[in-house]
This record gives C-alpha cells, structure tokens and sequence, in this order.
C-alpha cells in the first residue's frame, strides 16, 4: 500500500536540485534512524528493525552511486557510509541506542555540510561547484537522476 505521502515526496525530489537530492536523502535516512531509536525504547523490536533496514538502505544507495574515480571526496564518503552501515547493522542487530546514535552524529554532520553546501548563493561560489560535481561524484550521468531517491525517502 502507498504512503499518502508518496506523490509529495516524489514531486519535492524530482524538483530539487542534485545537491538538494542529497540533503533529502541525509534527512530520510536520519528520520529513519530516529524511530529506529524511539522504537527500541518502546520494545518494538519489528518497528525498530523496519526503520533501520530503511536508513541503512538509503544509505546503501548514496554509497552505491558514488564515483571513486573522482577524487578524495568521494573516497571519503565511501569510508564514512562504510562506518554509518556498520553501526546502523550493529544498532539493528543489538537493539542498542549507542551504535545508532554514533551514526546519527555522522549523518547529522554530513547533512549540515551538504545543507550548507546548498545555501551558498549559485554565482561562482561552491554551490555552483557542488551543484556540478554533485552528479560525478554521486555517479549521476544527468543531473538530478537519482533512480532510488523516491523508493530511499519513503
């Protein structure tokens, strides 16, 4: 069965720029992480399960798209989501708070970077740089293709 917010969400991805594509990913995948942790305080151990299999999914994705042959950047981003899929497994598996909120700390530092990132003002800034680089990086061979965003943020 569909979310009711499915038609939104794919509207507000499709409509955004690939850096904003990226910050709506970073969200999904720390909106999902939180009730995996609101869900083992709760003892829901299968609400608890199906949100981290979620974040750890969108995360996957990110990882997936990314381009190593790009540089340093990339390369890094692939060590980090390495270490976030650890911890969100661990998390999982544990239904323990502590590895969980060890990935949320790198989401969240990830988010704000990229959020920053999108704030800049477009006129030769970084913004223009990351909203380029953004699709090479992430492996996007048309700017804003992102084939698993609308299934990833659900």
């Amino acid at each position: 069965m569909p979310y009711p917010t499915d038609t939104y969400r794919s509207t507000q991805v499709v409509s955004c720029s690939p850096v904003g594509q990226v910050v709506l990913l970073y969200e999904g995948a720390i909106r999902h992480a939180l009730r995996h942790l609101a869900a083992v305080e709760r003892g829901e151990m299968e609400a608890a399960h199906n949100a981290s299999i979620r974040a750890q999914a969108i995360v996957s994705g990110l990882q997936e798209v990314l381009d190593l042959s790009t540089g340093p950047i990339a390369q890094q981003l692939d060590q980090l989501y390495d270490f976030i899929l650890r911890r969100l497994a661990e998390g999982n598996i544990d239904k323990t708070p502590r590895p969980t909120e060890e990935a949320l700390q790198v989401l969240r530092g990830l988010l704000g970077a990229w959020q920053e990132i999108a704030r800049k003002p477009a006129a030769g800034s970084i913004s223009e740089h990351a909203e380029r680089r953004a699709p090479a990086v992430f492996g996007a061979s048309v700017p804003g293709s992102y084939p698993f965003a609308g299934r990833a943020l659900r």
